[in-house]
């Protein structure tokens, strides 16, 4: 009977047992199940219930059955519960993940996009951030960074925009648009250096032969004007053969063409050219040439200071020449630095020359406050002025400015113990440099007390930056003799402010450059605005210098601009007792 019960029934195992415990009969199944794994069986213990009831013979009680039903089924059931909950977990787990990636991804978008245009940033492009994200947090990151790039953009262009500006400062005459000094000794440096392998050139040196007397008669404004006409021309004249070609102004009235790979026979037909289309560009309409030109000829093997010297010869000799020019190679002998050292020295013996006053104007008063003094020298030979232009490059490669310096003073101190008028002297800077001359100006000036408060010493604001502490202690030294001081062309180097406010002179002069059509120009109104305030911050008194018409005058008035001189009010004429 035990065994149709077990055979019949899914059952664990099946027991009997006497009243005793004894076991008679017992019928057990295996635990494991075909379609469940054992490890799940193993893992997973079920347990059935065990179900237990006495046997009965008659009244008496013969023994007990236990029975327990198999866990196969509920391992079964219970193994495909887990499967179909595992899939489900790992296709939920899935479908977060992608959806999870996909909100990541959109999320992080906008940060990629802002991180690469900070890349770019730091690469110089500097465009706008287009996407608009999705999120109000993350629009304001793109915003920030679309400001930012713009901040930056304005930033690298006025950077940039500066940048050319103080190289055409440094390099660039500002009133040609040609390339200065400081670049044409830059670029005869390079050519004759030792790493150079250019061919052997010609040096072209083209004075304006009228500049000081145009300057004098007609006014700066044409004297401009007959300076741009000669530039242009030589502009053009360079642009024929640009690769080789290049042009620069030396001076106020001197300009150099430097020319490359070029026989003498083609050098000399292009000058023959030049000479004849710059000779209609004499404004005093006086029939004399209103150029000279010296050329010279340079290689590597020779020094700067040498070719400088053979064209210097070439233009003196070019003075004399019915054509206007004269090539250095065609002279019997280079005696430039010689014959500029034999007349600089007649000068000197001679201690005259012609001196010219133009007066500072107070505008409130209509009266001069002090008149500046000019030097103007006449060459022994012929009897004409030496321009300024050529007498102080002269002097200055010689080493003799301050000697000139010496006799000016010298000469404004005479004339200015019979006059009543306050006058004022120009120093330069190679003089200021010098300890001999500071030393004798002071002991002059000790010897001349009654004149001290009489004069005005004129010191250029550059002074200040390349002789700072000389500048300092004279400027103060001569104000405790009872001098006054004026700082020239103030407005050119503002690196000058701090050495402005260690001497607080009485006067400074805005640069020329800064009120030139200064009623047009409303930058330079603003900044002539701001250097007055400057001014009036540190108790300084403020000079336009330059002035050339009414127009200018009344505009410099209406920023109140107390003090004015220029041709509007009165050219240099000579200085009379």
């Amino acid at each position: 009977m035990v065994n149709a019960i077990f055979d019949r029934g899914f059952y664990q195992y099946i027991t009997v047992s006497d009243m005793e415990g004894n076991l008679l009969i017992e019928r057990k199944n295996p635990n494991t199940q075909d379609s469940v794994p054992a490890w799940f069986t193993n893992l997973v213990e079920v347990t059935p219930p065990v179900q237990r009831t006495e046997l009965n013979d008659d009244w008496t009680l013969a023994g007990e059955l236990t029975v327990q039903s198999h866990p196969g089924l509920a391992n079964e059931t219970l193994y495909e519960s887990v499967k179909q909950s595992a899939f489900m977990f790992f296709a939920a787990f899935v479908v977060a993940y992608i959806a999870l990636l996909f909100i990541i991804t959109a999320i992080t978008k906008p940060l990629r996009i802002v991180v690469h245009k900070i890349n770019d940033i730091q690469n110089q492009k500097f465009s706008q951030i287009n996407y608009k994200p999705f999120t109000q947090e993350l629009t304001f990151i793109t915003q920030a960074v679309n400001k930012l790039s713009s901040s930056v953009e304005g930033m690298f262009k006025e950077l940039s925009q500066k940048a050319e500006h103080f190289k055409a400062q440094a390099y660039e005459d500002s009133l040609t648009g040609v390339q200065n000094r400081s670049a044409f000794t830059r670029h005869m440096n390079a050519l004759l250096s030792s790493t150079a392998h250019s061919d052997e050139g010609y040096l072209v040196i083209i004075r304006l032969a009228h500049l000081n007397a145009i300057n004098t008669s007609l006014g700066a404004q044409e004297g401009d004007n007959y300076v741009t006409s000669v530039a242009n021309i030589l502009k053009q004249f360079s642009k024929e053969s640009a690769e080789t070609t290049h042009l620069f102004r030396l001076s106020g009235a001197d300009f150099a063409l430097v020319t490359e790979a070029i026989s003498k026979r083609e050098c000399s037909n292009k000058i023959e050219d030049l000479s004849e289309t710059l000779a209609h560009c004499n404004p005093l309409k006086d029939g004399n040439r209103s150029v000279w030109m010296g050329v010279a000829q340079f290689s590597d093997k020779q020094s700067f200071s040498e070719i400088m010297e053979n064209a210097d010869s070439a233009l003196m000799a070019a003075t004399k020449q019915a054509n206007g020019w004269q090539f250095a190679s065609e002279l019997s002998h280079i005696h430039s630095n010689t014959a500029w050292r034999e007349r600089l020295n007649v000068i000197l013996e001679q201690q005259y020359a012609d001196m010219l006053i133009q007066p500072v104007m107070s505008i409130a008063k209509n009266t001069p406050s002090y008149f500046e003094a000019f030097a103007r020298f006449k060459d022994k030979e012929s009897g004409s002025v030496i321009p300024m232009s050529q007498l102080i490059p002269a002097s200055e490669r010689l080493n003799l400015i301050p000697e000139v310096d010496k006799l000016v003073a010298t000469l404004v101190f005479k004339k200015l113990s019979q006059a009543k008028c306050d006058v004022a002297i120009n120093i330069a800077n190679a003089s200021l440099a010098n300890s001999h001359f500071r030393t004798w100006l002071v002991a002059q000036l000790n010897q001349n007390t009654a004149l001290c408060t009489k004069l005005v010493f004129e010191f250029e604001d550059s002074a200040l930056i390349h002789h700072k502490d000389d500048t300092i202690s004279f400027c103060k030294t001569l104000m405790t003799l009872g001098c006054r001081v004026t700082i020239e062309h103030f407005g050119e180097n503002l690196a000058s402010l701090a050495g402005l406010r260690a001497i607080q002179p009485h006067f400074v002069k805005i640069s020329g450059k800064l009120t030139k059509d200064i009623h047009t120009d409303k930058d330079n109104q603003l900044f002539v605005s701001s250097l007055l305030s400057i001014a009036r911050g540190l108790n300084i008194n403020v000079i336009a210098e330059l002035v050339e018409n009414e127009a200018e005058s009344v505009a410099l008035t209406q920023l109140d601009v107390a003090y004015q001189q220029g041709f509007y009010f009165a050219k240099p004429t000579l200085w009379q007792n």
